[in-house]
């Protein structure tokens, strides 16, 4: 007895809490589908159908509230496998919860769809099933919940794509399609055999064969296999160092053109010499900045990967370290003012404090109140600093270039940014990112932990962490943010050279070494449209913007000769631009008057519209011919010098555009686009960011919906300053009208679209949305092309009734209906583009590890 005392009690069987044996009548259906043609990551989709019976106690809890502890007990019984009841799973995603329909008989059927995204060197899990890709083999698991197992499966079925699997354990009964594998264990021998014996002894039939624990093995293609290990140390370290390499060579360029412009005879005035000294610090600051923000994250995943375990006060040193170096070069570029200095300063406090006495705030304590009070003011505060670093930093870009116009108050001196202007428009900024990152978090806290059981102490302190580890990941998270926005600060240093550095004597920007560089290398920044990410990595993204700068300059150059401006002039042979730009402007304005109302009358004349006495049709020619008469300078043997037969005097007028100079001509144009620009960028956004997919990605980001407003500025200034090259060239691209001087820049727009088209087709990516771009450049700058003609004339805008009849007049009417059916045609032309656009592929992020 004493011995028996002494020895250990047996393991008791662990408690039913799902009542299993009520579910062996019910039927059961699984099955998963990957997709991966047309897509960067595969897509998993997963679907199980449960018909429960009436007599399962939990059949009635499936109809209440998603939010009942007893719908989420009952739900977690049929749609996970065995777990401690709080399941979290961050990989997983649905558009809805699972259908649950109430059947005549009393029993409930339930259809839970889910999908994911293979997108990680780990395992996701979508429904019932789990794919772990590892390297070049991917893994597709059932999980079997125990509630299930006794249960009448009548399918499982695994469809792994193209090519098909390599293994499946056990073999399957059969398949569907190409690579559709198939089970039917309720359709088997021995169970059918159970069945019929235990239906002759009047009991429940029951299927007797086990469920197979279905295991498949496939090989996926090298592209998706690619895109998979995306988070593995040494491709973070590739795919990072693409834009690394991208920011410096645009700083190589940008160096090389301050080096031109030093070069030149003429000493600098004092904007020239500080718009250079901006210019040369913005270039090197980028290249510091690429590396701390990318650096970072490479760093960052190689101590994940040795499994470095940082505290959160490790973390927090590290991540406001690198957040306030970036801080700090982009204040090396901005040199504030005195007031923005100190609230700079005050705002670096909290980061500093949480960071250097970590143990003040209880950062190692879960659940802390203070812990998360500290984290996210110092994080609030931190994304603070870098908003109001970049917009000090642009300020000072721009009005050191005299892109912003003077100030009122102090006449003849630039304006400064006043903080109590900045610093309430920074806080509003803050509070409307940080309110769409606290509901993103919820919701993706909500996603994950859906059936978690939520009675539990545990549930509500694993909640509260996740806030804490989430406002820690924001500060590097909201880094990467902001420094995909940097491109638009290399866009103002550029202009403000330009600007400044302009001459009043060139035609094109083209003309002059050091123009021609920045110009060509503004292009390439802003005009061209990123590409080059192969299965997800940017390491060649760098040639997409060299071959943009090599397209502009092979579409244009070698087609100025065949410009209205290059024609010769019958007389002394002199290029047209040399004798009537800018003095003889207004000649040649008058003189396209007379010439189109000449032509008018003619019309009428044939059209026998005229009284009884008609002016005679030589007379009326002759007067068109006088029109062509050009002073010579100096004067010709022969008399006046004429301009060439086949350039009328209005296409001389509209080949000057509406302004003296090229930076004229292209910050007009830049201006006239606004009008088309605007729905343009609404409709890219819709396009690749909100159809589709793309609304998951959004919802999904914790910056999704703010990047949405930063997205809209960037397509706008996309659109705005290839409206600039255009007008800047225009003296030199060929056409006579704004319609064809269009075309060149949007084919130097479309060529490097058409070559990352060709690589997405390489790689089985997807190509939605990039031939709608083309066309919405197309028609934004055909759009700004024909109001720059109207521009031209504006000075006749008071002697007709609306601006469409001045329009008729200078373009002739039948070279404006000529026009309108072409932007018709275009308007056609984006209308089939989105019917037959397909949608844009657009995963979520790998979720960030919760510590």
């Amino acid at each position: 007895m004493l011995l028996f005392a002494a020895a250990p009690p047996a393991a008791s069987a662990p408690a039913d809490e799902c009542q299993s044996t009520e579910l062996a009548t019910a039927s059961v259906s699984a099955g998963v589908l990957l997709e991966h043609g047309n897509r960067t990551s595969t897509k998993v989709r997963s679907e199980l159908r449960v018909e429960v019976p009436a007599d399962w106690p939990f059949a009635r809890h499936l109809l209440l509230s998603e939010e009942s502890p007893e719908y989420i007990r009952a739900m977690a019984c049929i749609t996970r496998p065995p777990h401690n009841g709080q399941y979290r799973r961050w990989s997983e995603w649905r558009d809805g919860p699972p259908l649950v329909t109430a059947e005549k008989d009393g029993g409930v059927t339930v259809v839970d769809r889910a999908h994911t995204w293979v997108n990680v060197d780990d395992t996701v899990h979508a429904g019932l099933w789990s794919v772990r890709a590892d390297g070049d083999r991917w893994t597709v698991r059932l999980l079997l919940p125990r509630a299930l197992a006794g249960a009448h499966w009548t399918e499982i079925k695994v469809d792994p794509g193209g090519p098909g699997a390599e293994t499946a354990t056990p073999l399957p009964d059969g398949g569907e399609g190409a690579t559709a594998l198939l089970w039917h264990p309720a359709s088997s021998d021995k169970a059918s055999v159970a069945e019929k014996g235990k239906q002759e002894s009047g009991k429940k039939p029951l299927a007797t064969e086990p469920v197979p624990a279905v295991t498949v093995r496939l090989k996926p293609s090298w592209q998706r296999s690619w895109s998979a290990q995306s988070n593995r140390p040494g491709a973070v370290l590739l795919n990072r160092s693409g834009y690394i390499i991208a920011s410096i060579v645009t700083s190589v360029l940008l160096l090389c053109g301050v080096v031109l412009y030093r070069r030149r005879p003429a000493p600098p005035t004092a904007r020239q010499d500080r718009t250079l000294r901006n210019l040369a610090q913005w270039a090197v600051a980028s290249t510091f900045l690429a590396l701390l923000t990318d650096g970072r994250a490479v760093f960052q995943r190689y101590g994940e990967h040795w499994n470095e375990a940082f505290w959160r006060n490790g973390l927090i040193l590290r991540d406001h370290g690198f957040a306030l170096a970036f801080v700090a070069v982009l204040l090396f570029v901005a040199r504030p003012t005195r007031r923005t200095w100190a609230a700079l300063a005050g705002l670096t406090v909290p980061p500093l404090l949480v960071a250097v006495v970590p143990g003040t705030f209880d950062l190692r304590h879960e659940a802390s109140g203070l812990a998360l009070a500290a984290t996210a003011t110092a994080s609030l505060c931190l994304f603070s600093l870098c908003s109001l670093a970049w917009v000090a930093a642009a300020w000072r870009l721009a009005t050191d270039g005299g892109l912003l116009p003077g100030s009122r108050r102090f006449p003849g001196n630039d304006r400064v940014l006043k903080l109590r202007l900045a610093g309430p428009a920074i806080l509003a900024w803050t509070i409307f990112v940080s309110a769409f990152f606290v509901l993103t978090e919820e919701r993706a806290w909500q996603r994950a932990s859906w059936l978690s059981d939520r009675t539990v102490p545990e549930y509500g302190l694993d909640h509260w962490n996740d806030f804490v580890w989430e406002a820690l990941s924001s500060v590097p998270g909201a880094q990467d943010w902001l420094s995909s926005y940097l491109w638009l600060l290399t866009t103002i240093a550029m202009l403000a050279v330009l600007r400044a550095w302009r001459s009043a004597t060139t035609v094109s920007p083209l003309e002059e070494p050091a123009d021609r560089l920045l110009f060509i290398t503004f292009f390439g920044v802003v005009g061209t449209l990123p590409g080059g990410y192969v299965a997800g990595f940017s390491t060649i993204s760098v040639l997409w913007q060299l071959f943009g700068m090599l397209a502009l300059y092979g579409f244009v150059a070698p087609f100025t000769g065949r410009s209205v401006l290059s024609q010769p002039l019958e007389g002394s042979g002199h290029s047209l631009a040399t004798v009537v730009a800018p003095a003889g402007r207004a000649a040649l304005l008058d003189k396209s008057r007379s010439y189109r109302e000449i032509h008018a009358e003619l019309r009428r004349l044939d059209q026998g519209l005229f009284g009884d006495v008609p002016p005679k049709r030589s007379d009326l020619e002759q007067n068109l011919s006088d029109l062509h008469n050009w002073p010579a300078s100096p004067p010709l043997p022969g008399g006046a010098d004429r301009l060439p037969a086949k350039v009328s005097v209005v296409d001389a007028a509209l080949a000057l555009g509406p302004r003296d100079t090229w930076w004229a001509n292209g910050s007009r144009c830049a201006r006239l686009s606004l009008v088309p620009a605007v729905p343009a960028s609404f409709l890219m956004i819709w396009v690749w960011h909100i159809r589709g997919e793309g609304w998951t990605e959004v919802l999904s980001d914790q910056f999704g919906v703010p990047s949405l407003l930063l997205s809209l500025v960037s397509w706008a200034a996309t659109w705005t300053g290839a409206a600039f090259v255009l007008g800047a060239l225009w003296r030199q691209l060929p056409g006579q009208r704004g319609a064809a001087k269009a075309l060149p820049v949007t084919l130097a727009f479309a060529l490097p679209v058409a070559a990352d088209g060709l690589v997405l087709h390489f790689t089985e990516e997807s190509t939605a949305g990039l031939a709608f771009a083309v066309s919405a450049m197309l028609f934004v700058l055909t759009v700004t092309g024909i109001a720059m003609d109207f521009d031209t004339f504006r000075t006749e805008r008071r002697y007709w009734q609306s601006r469409m009849g001045l329009l008729l007049s200078v373009y002739q009417m039948r070279y404006y209906s000529l026009q309108f059916a072409y932007l018709i045609a275009q308007i056609v032309a984006m209308i089939s583009i989105w019917q037959f656009l397909a949608e844009p592929d657009a995963a979520p992020q790998p979720p960030e590890p919760k510590g």
